[in-house]
């Protein structure tokens, strides 16, 4: 008799233990309002430069009856991650900060079709080497095409349509 008291009343405290923990996850948690501290300004800060603006305005021109066209757009933001548990985290914890200059999306299919990325004329930092081949196996696998240009070279429209694989007669 003693015995199933103390069993009864071991598995009424698990009970209780378990019950609490349940709860204690599945209440939202309140997160305090954004207050941005005293000393601290915000100013807006230009998305492009003069040469990747007018490079937008040309690419838009080349592609404006195939595409709509975003600037600096995060990788993680056009490539669906699908994969479970530490696997999808780390892909995601790599692609994480990385953008991409120009992305061409379809107005069907709403999706990513085309990504366009500037490359300077001098030669590369070596972390900017690894987030180019970061962003090339990502979008490989993801089957998004990839162009890269030059900034400061001089583009026509046909010229951009024909890179893009755009041209009038498709």
């Amino acid at each position: 008799m003693e015995n199933a008291f103390i069993g009864i009343a071991i598995a009424f405290l698990a009970f209780l233990i378990w019950r609490l923990k349940v709860s204690s996850t599945t209440v939202p948690v309140k997160k305090e309002t954004f207050v941005l501290p005293p000393h601290v300004t915000l100013r807006p800060l230009p998305l492009l430069t003069d040469a990747e603006l007018l490079l937008y305005n040309l690419i838009r021109l080349a592609v404006e009856d195939h595409y709509l066209v975003f600037a600096r757009v995060p990788l993680w933001s056009v490539v669906s991650v699908e994969a479970e548990g530490k696997a999808r985290s780390q892909v995601l914890r790599q692609i994480a900060l990385k953008q991409l200059d120009f992305v061409l999306v379809h107005p069907g299919t709403k999706a990513a079709e085309q990504v366009v990325l500037l490359e300077e004329d001098f030669p590369p930092q070596p972390h900017e080497l690894t987030r180019r081949r970061d962003v090339q196996s990502v979008l490989q696998a993801a089957g998004i095409t990839l162009t890269t240009l030059k900034p400061h070279t001089s583009y026509t429209v046909p010229q951009l349509a024909q890179l893009l694989g755009v041209e009038d007669g498709e």
